[in-house]
Order: structure tokens, then C-alpha cells, then sequence
């Protein structure tokens, strides 16, 4: 009833599995979501860029091998504040800029201590590039 419609609606993209792997749609984060060895990476675009997953499988053994250089940076951006850097984890991998640069945000957050406090460390071609800590 005029002016009173109901919005078109349409669904999201359907799931996109390969190799293992299966990427859904997240409506409501606008960008792709799929889990890799226990790690979730984000992608925005429709439609999904299966070449994500290869990306995926390629970001591992860095974000491993980096481990101990993030974990300083995160200790060093969040000095001054309480929190408890022990429990610092990675809370998703975004792969946005891979293709074009091998750049990959990794977003990391804590336990309560943290409050909303996150850190995102720009790793680009195997070398940590920036750390960003806020709220």
C-alpha cells in the first residue's frame, strides 16, 4: 500500500566452497567470511574472488612466522594501557589489498582487559609495514 512498501530484499550470494574451504556471504559485515586452519579471513566484493582461498593458504606460514615480531609490536602500541597482552589473538585476517600488493590487515583483540581496544598490524610481501592500535 502506497507509500507504505516493503523494501526489495534480495538474498545473499550463495556459499562458494573449494578445495575444502567454504566462503559465506555476511550480510550484515558486507564481505565474505571462510575459516583456514583456524584462522578467519575477510574479503568484501561480490562476487567472491575464489582465488582468496590460495591467498589464504599463502598468508599462513607468514602470520606463523611473524608471530613474535607482531607480538612485540602489539606490546609496544598498547604500552601504558592495562591490558593483559598475554591474551592477544587474532581475531580475523583481512585480504582486501592481497592481490594487488600482498598486503593483509590482521586485526588482534584481547580479553576484557582490553575493553574495545584492538590492534591491526599491515603486513605487506612478508613484512610487517604498520601497527594501528584503538578503540
Amino acid at each position: 500500500m502506497w507509500p507504505f512498501t516493503k523494501p526489495a530484499t534480495s538474498s545473499p550470494p550463495a556459499d562458494v566452497s573449494r578445495d575444502g574451504l567454504t566462503a559465506c556471504y555476511d550480510s550484515k559485515l558486507q564481505c565474505w567470511v571462510f575459516q583456514c586452519e583456524g584462522i578467519q579471513f575477510w574479503l568484501s566484493g561480490i562476487p567472491f574472488n575464489e582465488e582468496a582461498f590460495a591467498w589464504a593458504r599463502e598468508a599462513l606460514p607468514v602470520i606463523l612466522k611473524l608471530e613474535a615480531p607482531i607480538r612485540a609490536k602489539i606490546s609496544a602500541c598498547l604500552e601504558g594501557w592495562e591490558c593483559d597482552l598475554r591474551s592477544a589473538e587474532l581475531l580475523r585476517v583481512d585480504l582486501d589489498d592481497y592481490a594487488e600488493s600482498k598486503t593483509m590487515d590482521l586485526e588482534y583483540t584481547g580479553d576484557d582487559s582490553w575493553g574495545d581496544l584492538g590492534v591491526n598490524v599491515i603486513v605487506t610481501d612478508g613484512k610487517i609495514v604498520d601497527v594501528l592500535g584503538g578503540d
